[in-house]
């Protein structure tokens, strides 16, 4: 189980929202121009945190540090369909067109297209998964 603290931001009907902190080293290393972390937070305007929201037994307040978690399956699933689903899709692409188009540029709109599509397929996936218990984070104890 992964492991961090966030502070409750607001408590309805069992439901708490909860705004995880990055860490103070992110965004102030030698490799923030090539980190995903760091331009994924620039993209999404979400400055210093990140808003879930976590269903809660007891009744929060908001400024409560709580301990939120979320089970490693989950994360190695999600990189997995991320990462290795569109690469092994290029591959898969590249070596159809080498034996059935003629054309590069044919070639390259193939790839890139099949490419798209597999994150169309990703992304429609994720959200299945994101509706189940097991992809959702939780809340471990307060603080």
């Amino acid at each position: 189980m992964m492991k961090e603290n966030a502070v409750v931001i607001g408590y309805q009907d069992g439901v708490a929202t909860v705004k995880c902190q990055s860490q103070s080293a992110c965004g102030s290393c030698a490799a923030k121009s090539g980190c995903g972390t760091s331009a994924l937070s620039k993209l999404t305007g979400e400055k210093g945190g990140h808003i879930l929201q976590v269903v809660a037994i007891t009744p929060l307040k908001a400024g409560q540090l709580v301990e939120i978690g979320l089970p490693e399956r989950s994360l190695l699933v999600s990189a997995l369909l991320l990462y290795v689903v569109p690469l092994l899709t290029i591959l898969s692409a590249a070596l159809i067109s080498e034996n059935l188009f003629e054309h590069e540029l044919i070639s390259a709109i193939f790839i890139f297209f099949t490419t798209a599509l597999s994150f169309i397929i990703v992304r429609s996936y994720a959200q299945k998964l994101n509706k189940k218990p097991a992809y959702q984070p939780v809340l471990l104890r307060v603080l």
